[in-house]
């Protein structure tokens, strides 16, 4: 590691303390009655075709439901059906998500994070960890890959790893429909009917192009490499910075291909989240150079980018505006305001959480808690997934606890004894 500290960042001088907290959000525009009326239709048809499924699959046992429950036997067999199709559809979630890790392996992409529910496996500085994560709006599930940062961006390989897990529901589904055919014992038969239908739904719908709680479908994305090549390759090139980082390249030494000029405006994607995720990069690198200015204008993109994220984008962008203002604006009051915004992070922000407590304890006055927070910060920094960001943090936290030492040692001089 680099013990040289990252060059000074100053205070931005027209900067007020105060203005840089969360903007309130946007308001929510109106629903038409048109989407209103579909999105009923389209609900009852779900809950129709889950409830047809189930009974399916509770009838597939062919088991004598009465003597099971002689009060209801229809009751019971929905609650079998109900349980079957749960387990089924988790199943074909973990085939999905394993689809998409296999397709992206083979086409030499990088493993970053997996999830399934709130279940999360992350790679990190000391290896791979499990980690309870919460449930994510929007999705069930994730297979986050990155492609190699001194590669050449390929839309096959990005469309095999999109494929990849409607292609492992649509071959389980059609395994378990041939499973049927051939007499399978009648334990089995519930669950099989269960997988073929849960398989075949989550095959279908992840191919129809729409956004959920903003991410794209499978479909969707697809859809963007057919069609919006360019906001594509754009994508690609910010995955390959972020596989340099993980590599353990600080964004100072970040591959100069792989960025966007100086003075190139922000924005100028038009999608908000590629959008965000460059301003982000761009801000990491200007911090990393000591250059405040360009850092002030990332955030402020950043800033006004809040009131209208997506909520999978709002953790990470609360992280790095919380960094912005300790770092560069010195306002412990947008520190605070951007770390109570972290929560629901998809990967795991432990580190920087720590790290941010221990700095508002410390202008709190609260020199015993900012050194209990500063320890466990310094714990979790092996799990800061990129290299490159580790060893910033490294230093800005061996930094804090200069601090603290020489704070302490202006308390409590040491003692000389009599010459």
């Amino acid at each position: 590691m680099d013990a040289t500290p990252p060059p000074p960042v100053e205070n931005h001088p027209s900067t007020p303390d105060g203005d840089f907290l969360p903007l309130p959000d946007a308001p929510v525009a109106p629903t038409s009655s048109a989407r209103v009326v579909f999105g009923a239709l389209g609900g009852a048809a779900f809950g129709a075709g889950l409830t047809f499924g189930g009974i399916e699959a509770a009838e597939a046992l062919a088991i004598d439901w009465r003597a099971l429950f002689p009060e209801g036997a229809g009751v019971g067999r929905w609650l079998i059906g109900a349980l079957l199709l749960l387990v089924a559809f988790w199943l074909q979630v973990l085939l999905h998500e394993a689809g998409h890790a296999l397709a992206g392996l083979a086409g030499g992409l990088r493993p970053l994070a997996f999830g399934v529910g709130p279940l999360r496996l992350e790679r990190a500085g000391d290896g791979w960890r499990f980690r309870w994560g919460g449930g994510v709006a929007g999705i069930s599930g994730f297979a986050a890959l990155l492609p190699p940062a001194d590669g050449s961006p390929s839309r096959g390989v990005q469309a095999a790893y999109l494929l990849g897990g409607v292609i492992a529901n649509a071959v389980v589904a059609g395994l378990a429909l041939w499973a049927l055919t051939a007499s399978p014992p009648e334990v089995s038969r519930g669950l099989l009917v269960a997988l073929a239908a849960t398989g075949l739904f989550l095959a279908v719908v992840n191919l129809i192009p729409f956004r959920s709680g903003g991410w794209l479908s499978d479909g969707a994305g697809l859809w963007s490499l057919w069609r919006q090549p360019g906001l594509a390759f754009a994508s690609i090139t910010l995955q390959q910075v972020m596989q340099a980082s993980m590599d353990g390249v600080r964004p100072r030494d970040w591959p100069a291909a792989l960025l966007p000029a100086d003075d190139a405006p922000f924005g100028e994607h038009g999608d908000p989240a590629l959008d965000a995720g460059i301003a982000a990069m761009r801000h990491g690198r200007a911090l990393d150079t000591g250059d405040a200015e360009r850092a002030e204008a990332a955030a402020r993109f950043l800033h006004a980018a809040w009131p209208t994220a997506s909520p999978p984008l709002r953790p990470g962008l609360a992280a790095t505006l919380a960094v912005h203002s300790l770092l560069v604006r010195k306002d412990l009051t947008a520190v605070r305001a951007w770390r109570e915004r972290m929560a629901g992070s998809l990967l795991d922000m432990g580190c920087y959480e720590a790290w941010f407590d221990a700095e508002i304890a410390w202008g709190d006055g609260d020199v015993v808690q900012a050194q209990a927070k500063l320890d466990e910060a310094v714990a979790a920094l092996p799990r800061v997934h990129d290299a490159g960001t580790r060893e910033i943090v490294a230093e800005y936290l061996e930094a804090f606890q200069a601090r603290l030492a020489a704070h302490e040692s202006a308390i409590f001089p040491p003692r000389t004894e009599p010459g």
